[in-house]
């Protein structure tokens, strides 16, 4: 991973990380604009798909902790290819769902799956990139999701309207098959770092790192909670406006992907910041964009109108790129750092969790324009929160 003068050479990650995960990248974003509009073909409420789509945040959410423990236990290589392979199994089943509860189910399985191979290549990034490099390594990474979340929704959304839901749910499994034979040939062996002896340990551990590490998941970890909730949040609203003022499908697949288009131009820009001048200087102009498209949507009255709306929130979101995953490899220890990803993940999560069933609260009692303007208060808190109370994590001392 590294040449003979030391330096970290970044064409390392190319075939064992960056091109499986682009495969992955492109294939979520097919259905990433279509899972809300399915849940509404299957005859779902606004408040009832905002739900749904927060399952698969909830999944994520139980699953980070176990995950870090089975790392610790299997190692990193056999626990994201398994996961890998049950994430595009679920997908393939996903194109038979046809009613609004087995849907749901699979929804939460998929988010359950995804957080381990998430957790699972953190931890490898940990491992192998050093500090110096690990914000462009991780803002590539991030840029990778943003181009498959440019090119996929607009595949997507053509394919749901001319050919039907299933057949892009399939595209998508797909994807994660041709992703899982890279793994197979490319990614690195690794070791476990020691077996669990009791769930009761494990629980012990899981209350040590917080312990240890209140302060930072207390204020960065927050920051990061408020940045998920106002993501996930983006998720369920775009489409869902798109909907409401009576755009097709296709073209909220093209809005959703000029939105990642936006955030794809700045991934790279986001890692150099965040290596030369600091994580914060990307965090806090991130969660202050996002906030304010959020407060702008439920004035969106046509495609034009949208398509403002959602490049507004895709620099914002650009800006935050790769974020989430440098802090939280900035701040696990050297030791089992797989174990503190975990814990990391499973604290942000809520924020993961919180968006879609804020969306579907709010939305049940008020409207989808009040959780949209609600949600974006609460992420210019949340900027408030990384730009006063979180020290530069980039030269936070490893312990």
């Amino acid at each position: 991973m590294t040449n003979n003068s030391g330096e970290f050479q970044f064409r390392s990650l190319i075939l064992p990380f960056y091109v499986p995960s682009a495969f992955m990248f492109i294939g979520s974003g097919m259905v990433l604009p279509i899972l809300a509009l399915y849940a509404r073909n299957l005859g779902a409420s606004i408040s009832i798909t905002s739900f749904i789509i927060g399952l698969f945040g909830l999944g994520n959410l139980l699953l980070n902790i176990p995950a870090g423990f089975l790392i610790t236990r299997f190692g990193n290589r056999k626990v994201i290819l398994i996961s890998t392979f049950l994430e595009a199994t679920l997908a393939v089943i996903l194109g038979f769902s046809r009613e609004l509860w087995s849907f749901g189910i699979l929804i939460f399985l998929l988010g359950t799956v995804h957080t381990v191979f998430f957790v699972s290549r953190l931890s490898y990034f940990r491992a192998l990139v050093p500090s110096a490099s690990r914000g462009r390594a991780l803002a590539f990474l991030g840029g990778g999701n943003r181009m498959g979340s440019f090119i996929g929704p607009i595949i997507g959304g053509f394919i749901a309207q001319n050919w039907g839901y299933s057949f892009a749910f399939w595209l998508f499994a797909l994807s994660i098959y041709l992703s899982l034979v890279f793994l197979l040939i490319w990614l690195p062996k690794s070791e476990s770092s020691g077996i669990l002896s009791s769930t009761e340990r494990a629980l012990s551990r899981t209350t040590v790192i917080l312990k240890e590490n209140r302060l930072i998941f207390s204020t960065a970890g927050l920051a990061v909670i408020v940045l998920q909730l106002l993501r996930t949040a983006r998720q369920a609203i775009v489409p869902l406006v798109g909907e409401s003022i009576g755009l097709t499908v296709s073209q909220i697949g093209i809005a959703v992907g000029i939105m990642y288009a936006a955030e794809l131009v700045l991934f790279y820009p986001a890692g150099i910041i965040m290596d030369h001048w600091g994580r914060k200087m990307t965090a806090v102009p991130s969660l202050v964009l996002v906030s304010l498209s959020l407060m702008l949507f439920p004035m969106a009255a046509s495609f034009a109108g949208m398509i403002l709306i959602v490049v507004i929130a895709g620099i914002g979101n650009g800006l935050g790129s790769g974020i989430n995953m440098t802090l939280s490899t900035d701040f696990a220890p050297s030791k089992n750092p797989g174990e503190f990803i975990g814990v990391w993940r499973f604290i942000v999560d809520l924020g993961t969790t919180g968006g879609p069933f804020v969306v579907s609260a709010v939305a049940a009692t008020l409207s989808l324009g009040a959780a949209a303007l609600g949600i974006g208060t609460i992420g210019f808190a949340g900027a408030a929160i990384m730009g006063f109370l979180v020290a530069e994590p980039l030269h936070f001392k490893k312990k």
